[in-house]
């Protein structure tokens, strides 16, 4: 099939898609692996013209980007960081120096219910629990 016209534009694009995967962070690799990611092909201009504008509809990301916190933490890089994480300790140590506003702010993104009067020790604990635990269980009961 690469002898073909239509081989070696696959190849090409194939080739295109190894390097932007290649340029993505461990924790952007995960979520794609995970489905909470998506390489998305947007129309663009065409080479060389700096004055012609995309052809074809603008895209919308599937959900709007959550802006940062008062202090400046991403929600979403804080989401795709404890998705790579393996280790609850990892977790924990992640987001043990953060303000309580942060990691509240984080639960809700989250979509953590029922945290407004927890210590900031008991809302780390169920934050990792949300992610790292939760993939650490799902794999245990996958194992059996």
């Amino acid at each position: 099939m690469t002898g073909t016209p239509g081989g070696n534009l696959a190849a090409g694009v194939l080739a295109r898609v190894g390097e932007l995967v290649a340029g993505l962070s461990a924790a952007e690799v995960a979520a794609l692996a995970q489905g909470r990611m998506r390489l998305a092909v947007v129309p663009v201009a065409p080479a060389g013209d700096p004055t012609a504008r995309p052809v074809g509809p603008t895209p919308v990301p599937p959900t709007a980007p959550v802006p940062p916190t008062p202090s400046g933490v991403d929600l979403d890089a804080a989401a795709a960081t404890l998705d790579a994480m393996a280790q609850r300790r990892d977790g924990t140590a992640y987001l043990t120096p953060w303000p309580l506003r942060d990691l509240r702010a984080l639960a809700a993104r989250l979509g953590l219910r029922g945290v407004a009067g927890l210590r900031k020790a008991e809302l780390v604990e169920r934050l990792v629990d949300r992610t790292i635990g939760f993939r650490a269980a799902s794999a245990a009961v996958r194992a059996r």
